[in-house]
């Protein structure tokens, strides 16, 4: 025997070990596939039993739920629950942020022509076609409802 084949015979029994390592790997990951499954029959039917929906078995789980997620924050390699949830919510908060920058297209309530008296500061401004500037600061300050009130004529 030469030096070349107890390498190879090493080498041999290395891949040996690590093929037994990956075939215990896959039994474990196997069984508990199979608990995961058990498990969510038998969560149905303690639900279904109680009379209780997943949902508010997640609520009342959601303080747990909610450190489980920010505990991942800290991880390294968060899971991809983690990730998707982050996607999700940055989407969100985009998606409320652009609605809130939109205004409305549709046409502002209109003042009817005549004469008004801030019941305030007793100031009056007269309205003939288009809201002056004075009148359209008291709609922003007192609201509309209000100002509507204050006609005089």
């Amino acid at each position: 025997m030469s030096v070349f084949d107890s390498d190879i015979d090493k080498q041999i029994q290395q891949h040996h070990q690590k093929i037994e390592e990956l075939e215990q790997l896959k039994k474990d990951q196997e069984k508990k596939i199979a608990g995961l499954q058990e498990l969510d029959v038998t969560i149905k039917r303690l639900c279904n039993q109680n009379a209780l929906s997943e949902q508010e078995l997640y609520v009342s789980r959601s303080e747990q739920i909610e450190a489980w997620i920010t505990s991942m924050a800290k991880d390294t390699a968060p899971s991809s629950i983690y990730n998707n949830l982050l996607r999700h919510f940055e989407k969100a908060v985009a998606r409320k942020g652009r609605k809130a920058e939109k205004q409305t297209t549709l046409p502002k309530p209109k003042l009817p022509v005549g004469t008004y008296r801030n019941t305030a500061t007793h100031e009056t401004v007269e309205k003939i076609k288009r809201n002056p500037r004075q009148l359209d600061e008291w709609i922003e300050k007192y609201g509309f409802q209000t100002v509507r009130t204050w006609k005089i004529d």
